[in-house]
């Protein structure tokens, strides 16, 4: 299993504060099957300020310590790119990162909205050869009213990443059936932890599967699985159409 996002550098962000803490983390992803992680600090965010962190190195010197530790883990640079207008000239500045060196940048919108020149912003990313992958989108309250927007930037070419955590209910059981309901309807294509810790922001691998094997198939999981593989090679994710959730007259998301 690789997890394309994840906050696992200690004393940059919100993830953990401690290179200790650290190593516990990627003890705890090693022991629920993952074997890569895309190290996804936030970038350009208004809460954190990452503008002098040197990632590459800062990525380099963890992978040092978990090989130390004997830790079967491998690490890739990526960021969590908060949105913004000059995005595609930082990518080609080098300062903005893509995941795993690939063409495919993962983008988070605000958690209330989603501002009115992505569209464009998303078509000058693709212009250029990238392919933006939008992070935990049923988190996001926009999309949760109004699930077309995001099937219209899926319909342009843009993909969608799933947290594991909103799966198991952490965020809620709104969110949960808002997740899946993305997940069935070809809206999102991939699902990564976006662990920050070992407590609540966890990794949640285990129960994942689990549920998303009972809810979807095992197919389904293997899909997802296969394109997080594609992203970290930066190969062709193939997606089905999408097609736009609706609920029924309980107002629960059908499936």
């Amino acid at each position: 299993m690789i997890d394309i996002h994840c906050h696992l550098l200690p004393a940059v962000d919100d993830g953990p504060e401690t290179v200790e803490q650290a190593v516990e983390m990627a003890k705890r992803a090693v022991s629920e099957g993952v074997t890569a992680i895309v190290v996804t600090p936030h970038a350009f965010h208004p809460q954190f300020d990452t503008s002098q962190l040197d990632v590459s190195n800062a990525v380099t010197r963890l992978q040092n310590v978990l090989r130390q530790e004997g830790i079967n883990l491998d690490l890739y640079t990526g960021q969590e790119i908060r949105i913004f207008g000059d995005l595609v000239e930082s990518l080609e500045q080098g300062k903005a990162l893509s995941l795993a060196g690939s063409r495919y940048v993962l983008v988070e919108f605000p958690s209330d909205s989603v501002p009115a020149y992505a569209e464009q912003l998303f078509f000058g990313l693709q212009t250029e050869g990238y392919t933006p992958v939008i992070a935990h989108p049923e988190r996001n309250k926009e999309f949760a009213t109004n699930p077309k927007r995001l099937m219209d930037f899926i319909s342009s070419g843009a993909l969608s990443q799933i947290t594991t955590s909103s799966l198991t209910g952490e965020f809620g059981q709104n969110v949960k059936e808002l997740a899946f309901a993305f997940l069935r309807n070809g809206l999102s294509h991939l699902i990564a932890s976006d662990a920050h810790s070992t407590g609540r922001r966890t990794f949640y691998w285990t129960e994942v599967e689990k549920v998303v094997r009972e809810e979807l198939g095992q197919d389904k999981w293997e899909n997802y699985v296969v394109n997080a593989e594609a992203i970290m090679k930066d190969e062709f994710v193939f997606i089905d159409p999408p097609t736009l959730p609706t609920k029924n007259w309980r107002g629960k998301w059908k499936k």
